[in-house]
């Protein structure tokens, strides 16, 4: 376990963070709507489907790795790099002015990271 551990500790933090921010997303509805960044992405998704988005890419991602189940982990990275780069553009394009785009490019770089590794 620990070997896993530290070989694919990039891949459990995507994982993991990304079920916090689908937990945090899910929970506090409120965020998506009261909150001018997250109106893009409302109107596309509720905090329901987005969290729950999050949350289950997340788990398939960590499940892929604890089992070594190479599609579950290559559909998971997929479905995490794509969301957290829509995160990132749509932080980017909606005003006020903020830095929450650069922690969302960061997900979706490290998840590409990953791909590129082949993890």
């Amino acid at each position: 376990m620990k070997k896993i551990i530290i070989l694919k500790w990039d891949s459990i933090l995507l994982g993991v963070t990304s079920i916090v921010y689908g937990i945090t997303l899910f929970v506090n509805g409120n965020i998506l709507i009261t909150y001018q960044l997250y109106r893009l992405i409302d109107k596309i998704f509720n905090h329901y489907d987005i969290g729950l988005i999050f949350i289950t890419l997340g788990l398939l991602k960590i499940i892929g790795i604890w089992k070594d189940i190479e599609l579950l982990k290559r559909v998971a990275l997929t479905g995490l790099t794509a969301l957290w780069a829509v995160f990132s553009v749509s932080f980017m394009l909606t005003p006020p002015a903020n830095t929450v785009w650069i922690f969302s490019l960061s997900l979706a770089l490290l998840a590409f990271g990953i791909a590129l590794k082949g993890d």
